[in-house]
């Protein structure tokens, strides 16, 4: 199982030792997320040349703030510039997020837009004489050569889905090399029910499967009941979104995600730690990785062969940093760097 670390946080500069650690620990992979204060790929080209063997990914670049043409040059040169260690990682977003922080109403029929942009990135990618494409979301006919000389020697880039449903899933799985889950889609329940029936009814040309990255919510503390409580403050902050229900419905905590949603309708106010009161402490074993530098490595280990007897093949580690100061987000990625890297055990 290949071990990865997302930074999801606004901190940059600090990263960079945080992306040193990691390689010396033996990480195989670092993934950068995008939010309206961050880009995705500037800090995922970032990280690359600042290390030399760890690949880099955008964990995930959301696919309606750029055009594909422009988004496919974004990317080579990224490739290029980390030798070939860089991976686009794709994803549409909430309906909610697209409108109220980006300002954007289009992206309709995501999954299978998501689909179309894809197929589309590798038909740039690979123009050496002019680009015809005709898509059923997008359409572009561009003369000339579009491919780089310099992705020349390089390995393919690869494009790697993202989604919670299970239309999203299996549209990923379909048009990408990968398929990256949301730390809630880590759900053994949900995973076996949906996430991957989903993943392995995709009919995709070669006849090939996906591989998998599965993220998952990681807290680490010297004191067992603070990583807890970290943990059930994420899962709170989680589950204040109407769209990430599905993943509980039927489950023995479709009762709790409800009553967290609920109060947070009935007091937008309420914080995220306030809310954590109501997530119980036996949930964050289902959806989280948390504990001490001491009990975390077995869980862990437990974890991965879970996940591996699906046919998931990554592990990615998100801290969970709701909550959490920029100096508090950074110490606990290298705690982490330093507990679960290939070189601490």
């Amino acid at each position: 199982m290949k071990r990865a670390l997302v930074l999801a946080t606004n901190v940059f500069q600090p990263l960079l030792a945080v992306a040193e650690a990691a390689e010396a620990a033996g990480f195989y992979r670092l993934w950068t997320t995008e939010s309206t204060p961050r880009d995705a790929i500037v800090r995922a080209v970032t990280l690359g040349l600042h290390t030399r063997e760890i690949r880099v990914a955008t964990g995930i670049a959301y696919a309606f703030t750029r055009a594909p043409v422009a988004m496919a040059a974004a990317a080579a040169d990224a490739h290029i510039a980390t030798g070939g260690r860089f991976a686009l990682g794709l994803g549409a977003g909430t309906k909610g997020m697209r409108t109220r922080r980006y300002g954007i109403d289009g992206f309709d029929h995501p999954g299978s837009r998501l689909g179309d942009y894809a197929d589309l990135l590798r038909a740039v990618w690979a123009a050496e004489d002019g680009l015809a494409y005709e898509g059923p979301f997008y359409q572009a006919r561009i003369p000339g050569r579009l491919r780089s000389v310099e992705l020349d020697g390089l390995p393919p880039i690869e494009v790697i889905g993202s989604g919670v449903n299970a239309v999203m899933l299996r549209l990923s799985a379909r048009h990408c090399d990968g398929v990256a889950l949301h730390p809630l889609v880590s759900f053994l329940d949900y995973l076996d029910d949906v996430a991957i029936p989903a993943i392995a009814s995709a009919e995709r040309p070669d006849g090939t499967r996906p591989w998998v990255a599965a993220w998952r919510v990681t807290s680490v503390a010297d004191d067992e009941a603070e990583a807890r409580r970290r943990a059930r403050t994420n899962l709170a902050f989680y589950f204040t979104t109407p769209s990430y229900r599905r993943v509980t419905n039927g489950t023995r905590w479709e009762p709790v995600t409800t009553l967290v949603r609920e109060r947070f309708r009935a007091d937008p106010a309420m914080s995220f730690d306030e809310l954590a009161g109501l997530v119980p402490d036996e949930m964050v074993d289902d959806f989280c990785l948390a504990g001490t530098p001491d009990s975390l490595p077995a869980r862990v280990a437990k974890l991965e062969g879970e996940l591996a007897d699906r046919g998931v093949s990554e592990l990615v580690f998100q801290v969970a940093g709701v909550g959490l100061g920029a100096d508090q987000y950074v110490r606990a990625c290298h705690t982490i760097v330093d507990n679960v890297g290939r070189s601490a055990t």
